[in-house]
């Protein structure tokens, strides 16, 4: 039993498989399937989820890379060189080695912090053939103006940060298209199987009545001509048959596309059909939309980082005013201890500060990018407005073509119910000779449009709620789907089912 968004119930149960009279199934394996499992295999097996599920593993190291742009960098950096050199007959050779170790640190202020530790080594084969150089080098670079302060400096990682939320929301969005393809696919399929049973009851009750017929005519009620009509009845009832039951195949062929599994597999929709009472109002339904949308969202989202990027090209038209400061400590001995305890001993030692400003004059580039960054913010503010009266519209529309739909299902039930009654009367008037065999055919084709109009109404009515769900953005919650995209755990992300562990979830 699934308990879905709007408070019915719907029950599935398990129906005969077809007679074997009916028409020869397609080769393969045969399956029965309802529409929960029909959507779990769909997670599990869907190529365009899975792509998307790739897609967000090499998004969630965007926003690591992302988040790293505070975190120190360690560079390690070894030369060595071999070097003779010939003059007048004389070889003089040179070796020389070095090491160095920096350090630098990006802070939110937009200070630049960095540590360099210099050690060279050089031995030649003159006189003070060997000198070692160790150094120890500290700068710093505080912009006052242009790419100063917090919200500057942090723009980068807020982005990051709102695209990673906005190609989560996309990732749902996919999973979201594929559950309601699915589930339509699945319905229209348990339609096209209604459809040729209904046929296939017609052709029954028109041989039957060919049958009664022969007996009414061998009785001198019916004239003999009414055979050749009934016989013609039933050539169309099998027409008809016929049409149903391809057009049930290539509902299969269109459910076996939409799951991506084996294509030999022929499925049988298990389902019956069952009403859920439909309880929401229209308040409600904008509170759930405007809450659980992902392109909405998405919108909001994408408002916000044009806002950063205004933020950061209207700081970028200042003037370029930078603090700059550096210390040195440098040693030069024989000996590396030696050199290296000079060095740490600041006997030489020199340091400096300075600011640096920079004006460009005739350099329109900068306003140009905020104009244009500005223009995008203004947009992205049109694009809220425009998607939050779409959704208004959405909804209503959907509500109302629910409440169509739940209207021509009751009308539908009452006109089928009609016809059975209509036919059984013109039975029994057929029986006394007070009718004719053209009414009874008439009588029995509109009980057959009667019924697929029925069936029709039903499968639209759970449709418009299928879609109900999806313009609120709550098919995930209404089919207990959740998302696993985990930072701490590499990999694509997936959408399973609330529970895998049940003995007839399918397997990946």
């Amino acid at each position: 039993m699934f308990v879905g968004l709007f408070g019915g119930a719907i029950t599935l149960k398990a129906q005969p498989a077809p007679p074997p009279e009916a028409a020869p199934e397609p080769a393969g394996t045969r399956r029965s399937l309802t529409l929960r499992q029909a959507i779990e295999l769909a997670l599990f097996h869907n190529r365009g989820l899975a792509k998307a599920g790739l897609d967000r593993e090499v998004q969630r190291y965007d926003l690591k890379v992302a988040q790293d742009e505070f975190v120190p960098d360690l560079n390690l950096t070894s030369t060595a060189r071999y070097n003779p050199v010939t003059t007048r007959g004389n070889e003089v050779l040179t070796r020389a080695g070095s090491a160095s170790l920096a350090v630098t640190q990006r802070v939110p202020t937009g200070a630049r912090f960095g540590l360099t530790w210099d050690n060279a080594a050089t031995d030649r084969t003159a006189a003070n053939n060997k000198v070692y150089d160790s150094s120890v080098f500290l700068q710093l670079d505080q912009p006052l103006l242009r790419g100063a302060g917090f919200a500057t400096n942090l723009a980068n990682l807020r982005i990051a940060r709102l695209t990673e939320q906005t190609n989560v929301l996309e990732f749902k969005r996919s999973v979201i298209t594929t559950v309601t393809s699915v589930v339509l696919t699945y319905r229209n399929l348990l339609q096209a199987q209604l459809q040729v049973e209904v046929s296939r009851t017609a052709l029954t009750r028109a041989q039957e009545q060919l049958r009664v017929n022969r007996a009414l005519v061998a009785s001198g009620i019916l004239p003999p001509v009414e055979i050749i009509q009934t016989e013609a009845d039933i050539a169309t009832r099998e027409f008809n048959l016929l049409t149903a039951q391809a057009a049930r195949d290539s509902a299969r062929f269109s459910l076996v596309r939409v799951l991506d599994v084996q294509r030999e597999t022929t499925f049988v929709a298990s389902d019956d059909i069952a009403l859920p009472k439909f309880a929401l109002d229209l308040e409600t339904c904008r509170q759930l939309a405007f809450a659980h949308r992902p392109d909405y969202l998405q919108t909001l989202q994408g408002k916000a980082i044009s806002d950063v990027i205004v933020d950061v090209s209207r700081n970028n038209r200042l003037w370029s005013l930078n603090l700059n400061s550096r210390y040195r400590i440098a040693g030069s001995e024989p000996g590396y201890h030696s050199a290296l305890d000079q060095a740490f001993t600041r006997l030489n030692e020199d340091w400096n500060v300075g600011l640096t400003l920079q004006v460009p004059f005739g350099d329109l580039t900068r306003q140009q990018t905020y104009v244009r960054a500005r223009g995008r913010a203004q947009k992205a503010a049109i694009d809220v407005t425009e998607v939050t009266e779409n959704i208004e519209i959405e909804v209503r529309e959907t509500l109302r073509a629910i409440d169509l739909a739940q209207r021509r299902v009751d009308v539908s039930a009452v006109a089928r119910e009609l016809a059975e009654r209509k036919l059984e009367i013109e039975k029994g008037r057929l029986q006394a000779g007070r009718t004719s065999n053209f009414a009874i055919i008439t009588f029995q084709n509109d009980l057959v449009t009667a019924r697929l109009n029925e069936i029709a109404a039903q499968i639209s009515y759970l449709n418009t709620l299928t879609l109900l769900e999806q313009t609120l953005g709550t098919t995930l919650a209404a089919w207990g789907i959740r998302i696993e995209d985990l930072d701490q755990r590499p990999g694509p992300a997936r959408a399973v089912p609330a529970d895998t562990s049940a003995p007839n979830s399918p397997r990946p």
